[in-house]
């Protein structure tokens, strides 16, 4: 094989990686407008509902928190919700966010004082104001702090259109304790029992929402889909190596052509 014909099964490669990638962009463009953004709707509009019905009837919901320093809190009321999209179009990002704050503001003893450090920090974080002063030994070596205030936490759910993995992906702050945690959700899976299941997630009536059950028939999606893409990936790979080793060899036949006898 001579040189011309390197650089022609060279160019033949870029151009069938550049048509992979395009077809595979406009696939996952089609995923995101048939599937994706409509999920993202149904999602948004159940919260709207949600949140409005709760505006208009007193339905309380206690949860408790580990606050960092201070200790499991119970009975926090969960309250003042907000709904955020950042379109209506177009959704990437739904934030369903509310407080969990307690009835009364109180005294927490927090020793050692790196210990009560991180627990001033962490109600920093969290925009809650409080006072806080030293406790002192008998040599008047600071040992502890107490803090005042009334404490709250600011918890929510993220849904983010993860268009890469053809699904939505599920992110909850500060909800089951501090901290993030997240799954990516098949759009398909975006029916009447997973939003009702997501109601009584947010509700505290149900705490398994974000271990769903997944049914066969999705199961199966989910594998073809990682099939294809691990084919993709190793086809891909077979051609980049392919290609390094075409580029090596042209780089070879170069050297020769222009080394200097």
């Amino acid at each position: 094989m001579g040189i011309l014909e390197d650089l022609k099964k060279e160019a033949d490669n870029s151009r069938l990686e550049r048509e992979q990638a395009e077809l595979r962009q406009q696939d996952l463009e089609r995923i995101y407008r048939e599937g994706i953004c409509p999920s993202m709707m149904r999602i948004h509009n159940y919260l709207f509902e949600l949140v409005e019905q709760l505006g208009l009837v007193n339905w309380p919901v206690e949860v408790s928190f580990d606050f960092p320093g201070i200790g499991r809190i119970d009975n926090l009321a969960q309250t003042n919700y907000r709904l955020r999209i950042d379109s209506h179009k177009e959704p990437k990002l739904i934030n369903l966010s509310f407080e969990c704050a307690a009835p009364e503001e109180k005294s927490y003893s927090v020793m050692p004082k790196s210990v009560g450090d991180d627990a001033c920090q962490f109600l920093s974080t969290q925009k809650v104001m409080f006072s806080d002063w030293a406790i002192k030994d008998a040599n008047q070596e600071i040992i502890g702090i107490v803090i005042k205030c009334k404490l709250r936490v600011w918890v929510g759910l993220a849904f983010q259109a993860d268009i890469a993995n053809e699904g939505i992906r599920v992110v909850s702050y500060n909800f089951e304790g501090r901290g993030e945690s997240s799954f990516l959700a098949s759009h398909q899976s975006i029916d009447e029992q997973w939003l009702d299941r997501l109601g009584q997630y947010v509700l505290r009536k149900n705490d398994s929402f974000a271990r769903l059950d997944i049914s066969d028939d999705q199961l199966n999606k989910l594998r073809s889909m990682l099939e294809r893409e691990k084919q993709r990936m190793e086809h891909l790979s077979i051609e980049n190596r392919h290609g390094s080793n075409t580029r090596d060899g042209l780089l070879l036949r170069l050297g020769k052509l222009f080394k200097r006898e």
